[in-house]
């Protein structure tokens, strides 16, 4: 890797795709990636989603590597680097507290989901439908010798009252994030997406004053504290907007591309 060469890595969800609905990944955006890798750039996903959770549409923007489930699974032009695997024992043991505590959860890993199917109700069940759709492989028994997690999320209803007596279970070896609504994301402990960030630094013997990190929710915070050049999207939370160096417009409204301008990237 040259003197010149930057390490640019993106969330997806707000960042690299509209979070509306229409999951638009405008042509800007691509542009942008496209030609940072022709200025010598190195791009990478950053992101909370397993490996098989990011679509073709998504990949076929062209990146040189992919930081998946939070920093516990990382791949470089098609190579596994690191893959952290949470021993069976527990995803079955942290799946059937679940249950106890009334938690509905999607369990992810690098080429399934898995649920509890016995314990989704109507509520939170676009979600669930969401992920059947995508039509990837469900495994929906937490008994089953193919249940397996690197990471979850995690719903609650208004009326439960359960949810800090799980979230203290799992505290030992998961950490948890509050995302909006009645929503967390569960990480094994020593993982995150900054520590991605500086698992590839080291393999390019890089600072983070050669990384620069897109985001826009709080679970980015970690990301973009991690690199000296960190940019807040136009519709990005007060807590991610209060710790970027830079804060640009919309995805939509090119706010990729114009951060890449800002900083000479392109």
């Amino acid at each position: 890797m040259n003197n010149h060469t930057k390490l640019l890595f993106f969330d997806i969800d707000g960042t690299l795709i509209t979070d509306d609905g229409r999951r638009y990944f405008p042509e800007s955006a691509k542009e942008a990636i496209r030609l940072a890798r022709a200025a010598g750039h190195k791009t990478f996903i950053n992101t909370g989603r397993v490996l098989v959770n990011i679509e073709d549409f998504i990949r076929e923007a062209g990146f040189d590597g992919y930081v998946c489930g939070c920093g516990t699974h990382i791949i470089l032009d098609g190579k596994e680097l690191l893959h952290n695997l949470v021993p069976r024992e527990r995803c079955v043991e942290i799946a059937e507290k679940a249950r106890e505590c009334r938690m509905l959860a999607l369990f992810e890993q690098a080429e399934q989901t898995c649920y509890d199917k016995g314990i989704w109700g109507n509520e939170y069940r676009e979600v669930l439908d969401y992920f059947i759709s995508m039509k990837r492989k469900m495994v929906e028994d937490i008994y089953a010798p193919e249940f397996l997690f690197d990471k979850f999320a995690t719903w609650y209803y208004d009326d439960n009252d359960r949810v800090q007596e799980f979230l203290d279970y799992i505290s030992e070896d998961f950490d948890s994030i509050k995302r909006e609504g009645n929503f967390y994301e569960c990480v094994p402990k020593g993982f995150s997406k900054a520590t991605g960030i500086r698992f590839l630094c080291e393999r390019f013997g890089v600072t983070e004053e050669d990384c620069y990190a897109f985001g826009d929710s709080n679970n980015d915070i970690g990301m973009l504290s991690a690199v000296k050049y960190s940019v807040a999207m136009g519709n990005s939370t007060p807590g991610v907007i209060a710790c970027a160096a830079f804060h640009t417009d919309t995805v939509e409204n090119g706010g990729i591309k114009k951060a890449m301008e800002h900083y000479h990237l392109i």
